[in-house]
């Protein structure tokens, strides 16, 4: 089994009513003839009405299609719902699907309609076109990410004591926006391309005997 249909039916098996419910009603959209079976006839409008242009293609229909029935089951009908709910990502330079690790531009990163991201096989072929030359991949940008984070909390943290020592009521909050907004985002990117660093130099140093 895919690992995306395996994560989406992991979701819907450990989910609450509620969200099952609305997997359930996102099903029944797209089931016009209510036969508990997707088409292609049927699957195609919904994607182009509902503005999924990148998947409102026939290859992805029959990579959903896993039971290769030519019809949509279900489940493979909950891997859907899981990777547009989930807002997972498409290759910049091949336009598919990013299934598992990705690079990301971390110039573009936290921009919220303008990142960049690439599948392995572009980014290494540098099959495509971006003015930008900073990419890592997305669980060194997630771990380090964590870490600036929480150094930022800390930071916080201390400050507030510090208040609170010389007897400063109620400031705790806006300080801390304060505190924020003056770490700029290239702040938060400088920890992990300081890591990224650590990691090669001792990576060069390692000899093989």
């Amino acid at each position: 089994m895919d690992e995306l249909h395996k994560i989406a039916r992991a979701y819907y098996t450990t989910a609450n009513e509620e969200s099952k419910s609305q997997g359930r009603r996102f099903f029944n959209s797209i089931d016009h003839d209510s036969n508990r079976r997707i088409t292609i006839q049927e699957y195609l409008p919904y994607m182009k009405r509902n503005g999924h242009t990148k998947m409102a293609n026939r290859p992805f229909f029959e990579y959903l299609n896993e039971s290769r029935t030519g019809q949509l089951e279900f489940m493979e009908v909950m891997t859907l719902f899981y990777i547009i709910k989930s807002g997972r990502k498409f290759c910049d330079g091949c336009d598919g699907l990013l299934k598992g690790t990705f690079f990301s531009c971390t110039d573009c990163f936290d921009l919220d309609d303008e990142s960049f991201n690439l599948c392995s096989e572009c980014f290494t072929e540098s099959s495509y076109v971006h003015p930008h030359k900073h990419f890592l991949d997305n669980y060194v940008i997630l771990e380090n990410m964590k870490v600036a984070l929480a150094e930022r909390e800390q930071e916080i943290r201390k400050m507030e004591a510090a208040m609170a020592n010389h007897g400063v009521q109620n400031a705790g909050a806006s300080d801390a926006i304060v505190l924020y907004n003056q770490r700029s985002r290239s702040s938060v990117f400088a920890t992990v391309f300081q890591a990224v660093a650590t990691a090669a130099t001792a990576f060069s140093a390692c000899t093989i005997m």
